[in-house]
């Protein structure tokens, strides 16, 4: 069982072939392995381009054991890379027993199973084979009207268990956050809600405890002033597995605001822990109250908005939630790992009188204000705070040399602006503190160094993901299946244009050497409406140490070594490229750009009348300049939709600005 990583990317994204590092979890501890050097293993590639692409490097990958371990044999499984049975392993990637290497052969995941004398399995070593790049990942259909699969989910926080990854979202009225499921993070299945037994019947069944829901979640309901338990909706989630103990903690958000009908002029939300011990719908049983809100209609601005709970540890194992929406500022309160709850106690109901006296007091030191409300890490109009913790964060100079080496480089990313509108995705980063200071970009705020939304559209974070659309020389743009109504009310099925818009309401986790980002996407002047979807994308961090998205979904890609051969020849060169702007929040559209190579390791990126240098730096580090600016990210490969291809994506961040680029190898442009 996997617990929930926002934390070390130690495995695969430190370029120049460093030797593989062991992943460690959400709780700040290392899982680590009794029988091997580490129990991830980086993915292995054949060369199924017939260009020479994978280099010798990256078709193979050496078992490690660990000094003194004796195994008295192997034995050998393979799956395909959605989870099915793969009869003969050879196919897709065959073990030397005596060199202990595996070699890349077809697509798949080759297990390798670790026996003693008496044949019983001591440990499995998991080895990813694929091409070069990744094959057609038939994502899910996006949908205007449904709400299963993909469509239909807010706010998610992801989670893996007993071979699955669960999504859990915003749930409204449904009887709790809604759960998800997935075998490989591409085709999600919608299994029911936190507070129901049965799919799309709210608090159907008893609590695990044998109570009526409305007994079982009476804090909640108390502390929201609401009429009964169906007046309660349920926002923004964050589910982690259990530091401690088996099973897993969910931080889920209730609201009971004034135009659902409270009408007593303030609108109230609480953060509350539910323990559930399989992630099944209907398992979630009440723990305790974490914090609460009471916001007066229009004066909301002076109070901290008790939504948006994320788990964080550090690298010591110390637990703490970052929280907080809009209103006075994203915060961070130190929490207990032995029982989930507030480490500074206080975990009961409180009165609005009480709430309110406490948010009075939350900058005066050592009051009960500061002691309930915690440490602020953020202002502005920003929400959804969620911190990754990253260890050992090598920095690279430009000749791929390691300069420093950052013990633990925290990430503070939230969501500036309005969720259906303005939403996109920022950044600030803390070395060595959970609780800060994070700096953005520029330098504004407590200090000049505190993370801060301008007017929720600009700011001086680091701008991860905003609005934007590929479409490529031949026009064709960014498309996707899709069910929508025509112009009739008929529901039509087939492909659709769409756009990425007001992303946001993000989650980042890192699995099995893969840093992915899950959020909400919405469609702009499209045939989707006002409709949103799950979507996920594959991070790294660049040379520098930033974080980097990788703007198309995740196809179940994995980085490997990227020539600059292969980014000037792929397509001819040529690329469309999105050049995220500080204001704007409106899709961004792409743009022509040629890359020529001129030497071993780079050459010359032309774009409008304007002329680039560009240079790999190690495996799949680039560097991207001119005497305006400087550009530092990744090459990865990634499946182009739209296009139906794969090809290269490039996905960067300027040292000047603090804004995103990202580029897609073009296939329509080809002569």
């Amino acid at each position: 069982m996997k617990k929930k990583v926002l934390s070390v990317f130690l495995v695969l994204a430190i370029a120049l072939a460093i030797p593989l590092a062991g992943c460690s979890d959400k709780d700040g501890t290392d899982e680590g392995s009794a029988y091997v050097a580490s129990s991830l293993y980086p993915a292995v590639f054949y060369d199924d381009t017939g260009k020479n692409y994978v280099v010798e490097k990256d078709k193979t990958s050496v078992i490690e054991l660990k000094e003194g371990v004796s195994v008295a044999s192997y034995k050998l499984s393979a799956t395909d890379l959605y989870g099915n049975t793969v009869e003969n392993a050879a196919s897709v990637a065959t073990f030397d027993e005596e060199t202990l290497t595996v070699t890349a052969v077809g697509c798949g995941i080759l297990n390798i199973d670790l026996c003693d004398e008496d044949g019983a399995v001591m440990e499995r070593v998991s080895v990813t084979s694929q091409g070069a790049y990744p094959a057609d990942p038939s994502f899910d259909a996006l949908s205007e009207t449904a709400s299963d699969g993909v469509n239909g989910s807010h706010d998610p926080s992801i989670v893996e268990h007993d071979g699955y990854y669960y999504v859990l979202t915003t749930g409204w009225g449904d009887g709790g956050n809604q759960i998800r499921r997935s075998q490989d993070m591409i085709h999600w299945e919608k299994t029911g809600t936190t507070f129901s037994t049965r799919l799309n019947q709210p608090y159907s069944g008893t609590a695990p405890s044998g109570k009526a829901w409305g007994e079982e979640l009476s804090d909640v309901v108390k502390a929201l002033n609401a009429p009964s338990i169906n007046a309660v909706h349920y926002w923004a989630p964050d589910i982690i597995e259990c530091p401690d103990k088996d099973g897993f903690w969910l931080y889920s958000c209730a609201v009971y605001t004034a135009d659902l009908g409270q009408g007593d002029g303030n609108d109230r939300a609480c953060i509350f822990l539910c323990y559930s011990e399989d992630l099944t719908p209907g398992s979630f049983e009440y723990v305790g109250m974490i914090f609460q809100s009471c916001l007066p209609v229009g004066q909301g601005n002076q109070y901290i908005n008790a939504i948006d709970p994320q788990i964080i540890f550090t690298k010591e194992g110390d637990m703490y939630m970052a929280y907080g929406s809009f209103h006075a500022g994203l915060y961070i309160m130190e929490m207990s790992r032995k029982s989930g709850l507030r480490a500074a106690g206080m975990n009961k109901v409180y009165s609005d009188e009480e709430v309110q006296d406490f948010n009075y007091e939350r900058d005066k030191k050592g009051s009960s204000g500061k002691k309930y409300c915690g440490t602020i890490i953020a202002e502005g109009q920003m929400e959804a705070p969620v911190i990754a913790r990253h260890d050992n964060v090598q920095i690279y100079d430009d000749a791929g040399n390691v300069t420093d080496t950052i013990g633990s480089r925290y990430f503070l990313m939230s969501s500036y602006g309005a969720l259906a509108a303005t939403y996109n995705m920022r950044y600030g980063i803390s070395d060595n503190s959970v609780t800060g200071v994070y700096k953005g970009f520029r330098s504004s705020g407590v200090d000049g160094e505190m993370l801060d939304s301008d007017n929720g559209i600009s700011g001086n974070g680091y701008k991860a993901l905003g609005a934007f659309d590929f479409i490529y020389a031949d026009g064709t743009n960014m498309s996707a299946k899709a069910e929508y109504s025509d112009d009739n009310g008929e529901i039509v099925t087939g492909d659709t244009a769409y756009n990425v818009y007001a992303p946001g309401h993000n989650d980042l986790y890192t699995t099995r050497g893969i840093n992915i980002s899950t959020r909400i996407n919405r469609y702009y002047n499209t045939e989707l409406g006002s409709s949103f979807a799950l979507f996920l994308n594959q991070y790294y961090l660049n040379s520098q140490g930033q974080i980097v998205i990788n703007p198309n979904r995740y196809a179940g890609e994995r980085l490997r070594t990227v020539t600059a051969a292969e980014v000037a020849n792929l397509t001819q060169g040529n690329y469309q490229a999105v050049f995220l702007n500080d204001m704007v929040y409106t899709p961004i559209f792409s743009e022509a750009v040629t890359f020529a190579l001129d030497g071993t390791d780079g050459g010359t990126l032309t774009h409008r009348n304007a002329t680039y240098t560009w240079q790999m730096i190690g495996d799949y580090f680039i560097k991207i300049a001119n005497a305006d600016d400087t550009f530092y990210g990744v090459v990865a490969p990634s499946w182009l939709e739209g296009v139906g291809q794969s090809g290269l994506a490039i996905t960067a961040i300027s040292a000047k600005t603090g804004m995103s680029l990202y580029l897609n190898s073009d296939p329509t442009a080809v002569v």
